[in-house]
């Protein structure tokens, strides 16, 4: 096929061609975007429908639970969570003391040693315990020896008699003081 209409008429139908061609794309383009737009906003007012929806129910919950008898029961819940704390924190530094006593009487005492009296404290700068024992000896030899148990314990430390313990040399009144530890 052969054009035989003068160049004039031929960049005229170009550029005519060449307007209509735009015209659709840019009328595609335009209508692509309104829809785009469209879409957009409807996402928008479901999500602001919803979120209306969700704070209605917000509100009836906190209502709900705003009221005298959930408040009352909210504060002693608290209250026993804070007593619940307290009693950890107390048995968690608490001291054994049937476990020190048992340290105790596991030293061997010769035939003729009694104990009249025990003292047990807590001991304010640590975990150990303050024990003061008195008692009775028959002879200072057993005390003696009692002496040389008390000191090979590996629990009981600052040991220490009184020096009354070793005026008399038989029916031997004694007071000991020392330190165990608590755990």
């Amino acid at each position: 096929m052969i054009n035989l209409l003068p160049t004039k008429e031929k960049e005229e139908l170009i550029l005519e061609r060449n307007k209509k061609l735009a015209i659709i794309l840019g009328s595609a383009l335009l209508i692509a975007l309104v829809c785009l737009i469209l879409v957009l906003l409807s996402v928008k007012f479901y999500i602001l429908g919803q979120a209306v929806s969700q704070k209605f129910t917000l509100e009836q919950a906190e209502n709900k639970y705003q009221t005298p008898d959930f408040l009352i029961y909210k504060g002693l819940l608290e209250d026993y969570n804070k007593n619940f704390a307290q009693l950890r924190s107390f048995y968690k530094n608490k001291i054994q003391f049937s476990a020190v006593l048992e340290n105790i009487l596991e030293v061997e005492r010769p035939e003729g040693v009694y104990f009249t009296d025990l003292s047990l404290a807590r001991s304010e700068d640590s975990n150990k315990v303050e024990a003061k024992l008195s008692g009775i000896s028959d002879t200072r030899d057993n005390l003696l020896l009692f002496k040389k148990n008390i000191e090979e314990s590996k629990v009981i430390k600052n040991q220490s008699f009184s020096s009354e313990s070793w005026i008399n040399s038989k029916d031997v009144n004694f007071y000991l003081t020392f330190e165990v530890n608590g755990n």
